[in-house]
């Protein structure tokens, strides 16, 4: 005798032919041992879930049943570990500590098929579904009397189909008469499945089993019943059980089992559909009674299926007729208690199930609404009622509730077994589970409907765009206030005539207004929203930018009826925009073109030089003695030397030539048109001797040489990359070979490759020898002057004792590809290091990691973050990924998607170097990240710039109105962090309040900063 044990019981429907029929049997048993049955329905038809996925009632239930395959292979895991008795019913346990107890389905399959050969059939047919193990064993039951009997096998009559229902045989049966093959006899995997071969055989003009003998599997009712009725094998239900209670007590007491597998064999039952016996033939008076009786319940079950419909229907009438569902409204059949208990997270972003909604018919406690429980300890043992508790008539049903949106959490049921179950797919109450979710998902979005409205009439009051609705019907359109305050700058009238908004239009805009707003048939059939950026004419001669935006809203009949949109100045943001262009082609300290702007000319003429045959040349300039003024004047002197060199090189050249400053102390020329080495080597000479004159800083003389490198076009190569990298290794050469000359390229420097295959060659093994590492550079709120994460920064210290500077090697991992792992390993150890500094005590410190372009193009990198982020066991909210403007820009559908997918995980999006590049701050409302990275570059010079400070104010006030966070980078003064605290930004990094440092330096620098803050 048991000792009030909880046993659980997974099965994927709690009624029908199977499971209605065992689950009695098995309720029954577990009460003769007075003990406590806990069924989890796992099946959802309409979500397509055939499986238990989440530990529910772990800690509550002490051994388990599993119905079936019903259980994931997670959950069964789970359970391996846990060491809980287990049996499973009708399949395999998939582990050595668990128990089986299975129909013996290949030897009463090869009975039945010795049954069709003693009848003389030697074409025999096998229909069934066979990726299900049982009906697998019974297929091999087949091919065994076959192989017994020296009945010859045709692979061309087995029939295999996607489930064992009586539709399935039907198809089964038609795709047999089909292929013209001989048949005499079908061996069906089960009774519906024979059932369907009937109906289609009959449906074709055979006579059963005149023509045709079928067999099934199962004896479900309407084998017995139907005409003709179906020889069969019964399925021990009562005893499969019993076997498995059983075997579950012996392992809750400890009793040893010598055999983890029990086949239980099933019953043979011949009926007409062989040819055995007609319908009119009965062994006994019993029998017939027997016959009766399953008519007399089937008929009852129907009707049963009719009330409860009605009664469905109207529970569902009820229970939708009001904004928000009660669950005691819905239709669970017998169940007179009832817990409903959705997912939600605490403060801590820790999950729980929440009560939500209770019921009891018959008075008993129910457990409080917003009480809290763990998965594992749903549902409440202490208010469950009498009728559950161990030995009671009744049990408790768990069912997972989803829907297409989400996961919501799960319902309790407590009743006894409708009796009719086990006779039909007759718990309708199951359509109840589907309801409720979808319910639910209905309650979420009536609030998520209700919230916007509530935004968008708070919006229509207080925004600073202009709202117009045009109507289609009509042709007019309504502005509100704030449209014609914007427009009323402009030089015409506006009226609710679509023709005057278009006087008001830049003549050059004034199509996309024709193609787009002025036809409403048009209109109508678009399916795009109107997105438009216009230039209006203003009153002193200037045009104003506004931003057009509008959507149509639909009648009943799928027409639209109406536009309905935004007008927005953008003219401020059209004007820094244009700034932000410049600068991207700009090199800011000397107003030279950058190199961005020098490839886009050099590319010109070299398509100029392609046409008329003659050659230009690329010039790579660097300073030789340049270090010796920043290190005896400081940076300022030096940056003011780089100007005037820039103007003495400028001098230099033609009109029609190009110099660009690359960065430092570097310059690049383009003769855009030369007859040949000479004029080169005569430019060449000039800038020499220009340089050689004495520059004048602060009452001292400095002299400056040059080191020249030289390429030319098309002798050297072909596309502007070669030559630029061929005049840099010529320079290269003249500056080892003491400077102050000009080097013309030749082959033979090509030998510069040497040495970057070498560091290829390193780089490929730096990381398995464990020679990068990570450094942390903090991260300031401006706001709180608390630390508020660190950027992870790579080093590779080389074995003989270098470190190596990431801008030296990560191009070079990015051309060969071997950013992959070495990014993947950042990643890794970024998180790993977080993880420490959670438990250090910094639970909201956020680890902000650098994406390379070539890992951004990966389709699979959100499953390796999310992979990342479940072995490290850090939240989501821990992890700032930070991508350039550049790669985000480059492909702008994919980075959409792919930081969409990011930020479903949980994690931040950060753009870096924000401002070198070239995109707007527009596309940054297309793109879902949360903060923006000012590039050092502008905050160097801030205090002395006035450009570089406006750049930094704008990029800061435009990223507030998107609702972007900013950081500023290179923050290396006390006043440029004033500056960036005028002009509310949110976070600074920089030398100025940390150098890069490793993991437990970090932890040192966090705990100090603290302690100041305290």
């Amino acid at each position: 005798m048991g000792q009030g044990y909880r046993i659980g019981v997974i099965a994927p429907h709690l009624d029908g032919e199977y499971y209605g029929r065992m689950l009695p049997f098995i309720h029954q048993a577990i009460r003769d041992i007075e003990s406590q049955l806990f069924a989890i329905q796992v099946a959802d038809d309409y979500l397509g879930i055939m499986a238990l996925e989440e530990p529910i009632a772990f800690g509550i239930v002490e051994a388990w049943i599993v119905i079936l395959p019903s259980a994931s292979a997670s959950f069964l895991e789970f359970l391996r570990k846990s060491e809980k008795p287990f049996v499973c019913i009708g399949f395999p346990s998939p582990f050595q500590q668990g128990q089986s107890v299975l129909v013996d389905n290949r030897v009463s399959m090869k009975k039945m098929v010795n049954h069709l050969i003693d009848h003389g059939h030697r074409e025999i047919a096998f229909i069934g579904h066979l990726d299900q193990y049982d009906l697998h064993e019974r297929y091999l039951g087949y091919r065994d009397a076959l192989e017994e009997r020296g009945v010859p096998f045709d692979d061309r009559l087995i029939i295999k189909t996607n489930d064992n229902l009586l539709e399935s045989g039907i198809l089964a049966t038609e795709k047999l008469l089909q292929m013209g093959l001989p048949f005499t006899a079908v061996a069906a995997g089960s009774d519906l499945n024979a059932l369907g071969v009937i109906d289609c055989l009959q449906s074709k003009g055979y006579s059963i089993p005149k023509d045709v003998a079928v067999t099934g599997f199962d004896d479900i009712h309407q084998a017995a019943v139907n005409y003709p009725s179906v020889t069969t094998s019964r399925q021990p239900f009562e005893e499969m059980a019993k076997e498995a209670v059983s075997r579950i007590l012996d392992m809750l007491e400890g009793r040893e089992l010598t055999d983890n597998t029990v086949y239980v064999p099933a019953q043979f039952i011949v009926r007409s559909s062989c040819a055995c016996a007609e319908r009119t033939q009965f062994h006994s008076a019993a029998h017939f009674d027997t016959y009766l009786q399953s008519l007399s319940q089937l008929r009852t079950s129907l009707h049963n299926i009719t009330v409860n419909n009605y009664k469905m229907t109207k529970g569902l009438i009820l229970a939708t007729k009001e904004e928000k569902i009660h669950i005691s409204n819905l239709f669970w059949n017998l169940s007179h208690w009832g817990c409903l208990a959705l997912w939600e997270e605490d403060e801590n972003q820790q999950r729980h199930l929440v009560v939500r909604q209770v019921f009891s018919k018959n008075g008993h406690r129910v457990p409080l609404e917003g009480s809290k429980y763990s998965l594992e300890e749903f549902p409440p043992l202490d208010f469950l009622p009498p009728g559950a508790l161990p030995g009671g008539e009744d049990i408790v049903i768990l069912h997972p509730v989803k829907s297409d949106l989400q996961n919501w959490g799960y319902i309790a049921l407590v009743g006894p077994l409708d009796p009719l179950n086990n006779f039909v797919a007759n718990d309708l109450s199951r359509h109840s589970f589907t309801i409720l979710a979808v319910a639910l998902e209905r309650e979420l979005l009536f609030q998520q409907v209700r919230s916007i409205a509530e935004k968008l009439e708070i919006v229509s009051r207080t925004t600073n765009d202009g709202i117009w609705d045009w109507d289609l019907e009509t042709n007019k359109i309504d502005w509100n206030i704030r449209a014609h305050k914007i427009l009323s700058r402009s030089t015409e009238r506006l009226t609710d005539e679509p023709e005057s908004f278009l006087e008001l239009v830049h003549p050059d805009d004034q199509r996309l207004i024709k193609a787009t707003f002025m036809e409403p048939d048009k209109m109508r059939k678009m399916d795009k929203p109107v997105q438009l950026e216009l230039r209006i004419r203003g009153l002193d001669g200037q045009f104003l930018w506004v931003f057009l935006a509008g959507d149509r809203v639909w009648n009943a009949a799928g027409e639209a009826t109406r536009i309905i949109g935004s007008l927005t100045d953008i003219t401020e943001k059209k004007l820094n925009e244009a700034r932000i262009t410049q600068l991207a082609y700009e090199d800011a300290l000397t107003g030279l073109p950058n190199r961005l702007l020098f490839k886009d000319q050099l590319q010109t003429a070299m398509e100029d030089r392609k046409r008329d045959g003659r050659k230009l040349a690329v010039m790579m300039i660097d300073l030789d003695r340049f270090k010796i003024v920043n290190d005896t004047l400081g940076h300022q002197a030096g940056d003011l030397l780089l100007q005037r060199v820039a103007h003495s090189l400028r001098e230099c050249v033609g009109e029609q030539d190009i110099i660009a400053r690359l960065g430092g102390d570097e310059f690049i020329v383009l003769l855009s048109v030369i007859d040949g080495v000479e004029d080169v080597v005569l430019v060449a000479d000039k800038m020499l001797q220009t340089l050689t004159r004495p520059f004048f800083l602060e009452g001292q003389e400095f002299y400056l040489s040059a080191s020249i490198g030289a390429c030319l076009y098309p002798n050297h190569g072909e596309d502007v990359d070669s030559l630029i990298k061929y005049a840099d290794l010529a320079m290269y050469y003249t500056k080892d070979n003491s400077g102050n000359a000009l080097k013309i390229y030749t082959p033979t420097l090509s030998s510069k490759r040497v040495e970057r295959f070498n560091m290829e060659t390193g780089l490929r093994y730096a990381l398995e020898r464990g020679e990068l590492v990570v450094h942390f550079q903090p991260q300031i709120s401006l706001s709180t002057g608390k630390v508020y994460g660190a950027e992870t920064l790579l080093r590779w210290q080389t074995p003989d004792g270098k470190t190596i500077q990431p801008g030296d090697f990560i191009p070079l991992a990015e051309e060969t590809g071997l950013i992959i792992p070495i990014g993947q390993w950042v990643l890794e150890q970024a998180c790993l290091e977080c993880k420490r500094w959670i438990h250090a005590g910094m639970p909201s410190l956020v680890i902000s990691v650098n994406i390379s372009a070539l890992q951004f193009q990966q389709e699979h990198f959100p499953d390796l973050v999310r992979k990342v982020l479940k072995d490290t066991d850090i939240q989501p909210f821990n992890l700032c990924l930070e991508i350039t403007e550049h790669t985000a820009v480059q492909n702008l559908e994919h980075s959409i998607k792919m930081l969409g997918e990011l930020v479903e995980i949980g994690v931040k999006i950060a753009i870096d170097d924000f401002g070198i590049g070239q995109s707007s701050l527009l596309w940054l409302k297309k793109l879902p990240v949360h903060i923006v990275k000012i590039d050092p570059s502008f905050i160097l010079n801030m205090i002395e710039d006035s450009d570089d400070d406006a750049i930094a104010k704008a990029v800061i006030e435009m990223s507030h109105s998107l609702g972007l966070s900013v950081t500023a980078e290179g923050v290396e003064t006390e006043s440029q962090l004033q500056r960036l605290q005028q002009l509310q930004c949110d976070r600074i990094q920089g030398f100025f309040t940390g150098r890069p440092m490793s993991s437990d330096q970090f932890i040192a620098y966090f705990l100090e900063i603290s302690s100041w803050m305290s």
